[in-house]
């Protein structure tokens, strides 16, 4: 991988890892993360007035349902987890499902890494989330692994949806879907709207432009090999709350960052 590959990737994930710090902190994440999604949605519009995705529209509409529940149980666990335990567990928890989907529904045959790096992400989950339980969140436990499994939807959704249409006009249209079903959803209201926005607004600039990046660094790079080092943001998350950090915890998520790595190899 080049240097600028390299860049681009880790710069991605860092972003990535910030925009989920400042959505921790914030006092109102499910609304935080509507507006961001609705933001990264008009951003990439005309991608989709460009090269209009809606022949795959069965795909949008199970797109759309997977990001709703993403943002639902992501803002949800992070109103009562502490990020230290929440995003390595919601990162975490996706490639491993990823992986097994692969395995056991299409038949793919896994080689010994994939198996190994399968254990070490249950292992580093087992011991995030005894971290997570001593600390008593388990409901925001469940939650972010819900949130895994909302990840692991969409990725296989939208990587599907990639292929038939206009990446980028697909990811807008379903981040569009996903949003607006949450604000039917929640009966967000426009004064919840207003308070979210700065902080909304910041937090969908960050994310379509980790997107992006990640896009570039396709370019220029073997896509297993990106997603790989996407794991990364695992550990610049825990980076960002030093405080928290315990030598369980921090053995814990890299045990999941190296099992993703191996998963994706």
């Amino acid at each position: 991988m080049s240097a600028v590959a390299l860049a681009l990737v880790l710069g991605s994930a860092f972003i990535h890892a910030w925009w989920n710090a400042r959505l921790h902190a914030g006092p109102d994440g499910q609304s935080t993360l509507t507006v961001a999604y609705l933001f990264g949605a008009i951003a990439l519009l005309p991608a989709a007035v460009i090269d209009p995705p809606f022949e795959a529209w069965p795909l949008l509409l199970a797109s759309g349902l997977a990001h709703a529940g993403y943002i639902w149980f992501l803002s949800g666990a992070y109103e009562r987890g502490g990020l230290a335990t929440t995003y390595p567990i919601a990162r975490g928890v996706a490639p491993m499902l990823v992986a097994a989907v692969g395995i056991w529904f299409l038949d793919q045959t896994p080689t010994g890494l994939v198996v190994l790096g399968l254990l070490l992400v249950v292992a580093g989950l087992l011991l995030v989330g005894s971290v997570a339980f001593g600390f008593g969140e388990w409901t925001a436990l469940m939650m972010a692994l819900t949130t895994g499994a909302f990840i692991a939807s969409y990725t296989l959704i939208d990587a599907r949806g990639a292929l038939e249409t206009s990446a980028l006009g697909f990811f807008s249209i379903s981040s569009l879907i996903g949003a607006v079903l949450l604000v039917v959803i929640t009966r967000l209201r426009p004064s919840d709207v207003r308070r979210s926005l700065g902080a909304g607004v910041q937090a969908g600039a960050a994310s379509t432009t980790s997107y992006g990046l990640i896009l570039l660094a396709f370019t220029r790079a073997d896509a297993a090999n990106i997603a790989t080092l996407r794991s990364t943001s695992i550990l610049f998350g825990l980076a960002l709350v030093p405080r928290t950090l315990t030598r369980p915890l921090l053995i814990g998520a890299t045990l999941v960052v190296g099992g993703a790595i191996l998963v994706s190899v």
